[in-house]
């Protein structure tokens, strides 16, 4: 209390006014915080400037398929959402079935006796409560009522209605009836705030089978011990860490728009991969990772019709311990076959196909050289032109043997038919495959990838293969075939496949598409068209949130699906890596100059 002298109060003008105390520690945080009112009103209410609505759930189909729930928890919209759970006592609820079994009975007598036709729905009735009452009875199931609140904001209330009408709709898509809380909306709210407080109390009683489906939420993270860093888990803020040889197989797929950060994506997994001791190779259609290897000291390897680097593609792998020698053989010549049908561009008749596989044995045997002899001291193996020319001392193989032509003494000579003068001694090794003319990246890309399969078998240790456009060796049916052969047997060897491909439709349709998205445990989705988007969601059973959220994702957001999780993932470089990735060739050809210079 103060004393305040006013001349004008009483005698000697004196007058005692009480003053508020100041709100000290916790009592002031929650002044602050507190909004400045609260109305609540018949469907709605409203707190400061915020509106609001609570939407109950009031009666479920015969069946629930999990995870229904995750439609309503993948939408992009604030909410509040409370689930309650209260056990039924199994005796209560037994003696309850036993009255109403004898109500349907007895209505299923009455109508018999009446001579009306039977009712299929008081017959399922009957079948249900008994099936109900046996599972009780033998304890392999219980029943729970169970209340489920979901309450929603939004800035006025035009965009509260409408977001209503909108998870109202999704609800009733699976059968689920729904519906605003009158005269509630106060007990609400409350009912959806993090305190664990019913005070609506509507509830449906479930069995635990059915009640089960209510908790296989959408997981919403992806931590595994000893992977790397792949970005931001865009729910809850938390890292992505991918261990791809944890998972059932190691392999990977991005399919996404171009221009949405795929080759990015790519390029910090090189990074990191390399950082964890793990080898890297890339099958790289655009040279588009070559400023990348020229920074970690990489092997670039450029297949041209010019280039100095030759590859042959009837070079035998060595065996490994254990390894049959006829079952490595017999498949290199399936995959020498492919080939000759990949440089031919037409499947071979029954006919051809026998007179190729003899030449090609024909052609092993003049370097002594089969399963019986053994190839492991050989150093000289035979090239396409060496079995063109058994073709040729072949009756029938001329026709072949010309169509063989262009790659052994034609315009594109030398790019198959000459010795191999590469190795992969290295932790980084690119193929750049820019410079070849298009009619042959498909060609190379299979070479390569023989070649690369060849050397990985000789020590097993941890790597990553990187295709880049793989729809490029799709594009046939032996190669889509081959790729699919290396990506089965890679994990055998240690080895993570990553297939990245803009052309989404086309590979989706594929015959050799959906074979590839099964073998394959780890998919990251990114950017996509509402074509390629409406086919993901069938073959990933995406939510119509999932589905949009591809659409409209920003360059380097997408769904990461690793096993049976998936998280939506935002691809985060340092800005070390980020300035790496985006030097180009040139830029870094300036700055080596710049250090011969000594500046």
């Amino acid at each position: 209390m103060i004393n305040l002298n006013l001349p004008f109060f009483g005698k000697g003008g004196k007058i005692k006014i009480p003053l508020q105390k100041e709100l000290a520690g916790f009592e002031k945080i929650k002044e602050l915080m507190a909004p400045p009112g609260a109305n609540f009103l018949l469907d709605y209410f409203q707190i400061g400037e915020l509106y609001g609505r609570t939407i109950i759930v009031l009666e479920y189909p015969s069946y629930l398929i999990g995870p229904w729930l995750s439609r309503i928890i993948v939408l992009d919209e604030p909410f509040n959402l409370s689930l309650f759970f209260y056990p039924t006592d199994t005796g209560k609820m037994l003696r309850k079935l036993e009255k109403q079994l004898a109500r349907i009975e007895a209505q299923i007598s009455e109508r018999a006796n009446k001579g009306q036709v039977r009712s299929p729905e008081l017959e399922t009735a009957y079948k249900n409560v008994e099936e109900l009452r046996d599972l009780l009875v033998q304890a392999e199931e219980r029943l729970f009522t169970v209340s489920l609140y979901l309450t929603i904001f939004a800035k006025d209330k035009k965009e509260l209605d409408l977001k209503t009408k909108k998870i109202i709709k999704s609800f009733e898509s699976g059968l689920i009836s729904a519906k605003e809380v009158m005269f509630q909306q106060k007990e609400g709210f409350i009912s959806t705030l993090p305190l664990g407080i019913d005070e609506l109390k509507v509830s449906y009683s479930l069995n635990s089978s059915t009640a089960s489906s209510f908790f296989p939420f959408i997981s919403v993270d992806i931590v595994d011990e000893g992977g790397i860093f792949m970005g931001i888990n865009l729910i809850d803020g938390g890292v992505v860490i991918l261990d791809r040889f944890k998972y059932e197989n190691p392999h990977l797929l991005i399919l996404a728009r171009s221009g949405s950060g795929k080759s990015y994506t790519a390029k910090l997994e090189i990074m990191r991969s390399l950082m964890m001791n793990i080898e890297v190779i890339v099958l790289d259609p655009e040279n588009e990772y070559k400023s990348i290897c020229d920074v970690y000291g990489g092997t670039f390897i450029p297949l041209s019709l010019q280039s100095d680097y030759n590859l042959n593609p009837f070079d035998l792998p060595s065996l490994a311990e254990g390894e049959n020698p006829y079952d490595i053989y017999k498949e290199h010549i399936s995959n020498l076959i492919n080939l000759i049908e990949l440089l031919i561009g037409e499947k071979l008749s029954s006919q051809e196909l026998a007179l190729v596989d003899r030449a090609l044995n024909q052609t092993y045997l003049a370097f002594n050289i089969s399963p019986e002899f053994g190839w492991e001291k050989t150093e000289i193996f035979p090239t396409l032109n060496d079995f063109e020319k058994v073709l040729r001392s072949t009756v029938g193989g001329e026709t072949i043997a010309d169509k063989l032509y262009p790659y052994t003494e034609g315009t594109f000579a030398g790019f198959l038919n000459k010795q191999t003068n590469v190795e992969m001694d290295n932790r980084l090794i690119v193929f750049g495959l820019k410079d070849l003319p298009e009619v042959l990246r498909p060609i190379g890309m299979f070479i390569a990838l023989s070649f690369i399969m060849n050397r990985v078998k000789r020590k097993l240790k941890k790597r990553v293969l990187i295709i880049d456009e793989a729809w490029w060796i799709m594009k046939q049916p032996f190669g889509a075939e081959f790729l699919l052969n290396v990506i089965k047997r890679g994990r055998k060897y240690k080895l993570a496949v990553t297939n990245i491909t803009q052309d989404v439709e086309d590979f989706l349709n594929s015959e050799y598409g959906k074979p590839i998205i099964t073998n394959s445990a780890i998919i990251f989705l990114m950017k996509q068209s509402t074509a390629s988007a409406d086919l993901l969601k069938q073959i990933f059973y995406l939510s119509e949130g999932e589905k949009n959220f591809l659409v409209q994702a920003e360059r380097g957001n997408g769904i990461l699906i690793a096993g049976g999780k998936r998280v939506p993932l935002y691809v985060l470089a340092s800005y070390a890596e980020d300035q790496i990735i985006r030097t180009r060739p040139d830029q870094l050809i300036a700055l080596e100059k710049v250090k011969d210079l000594g500046l």
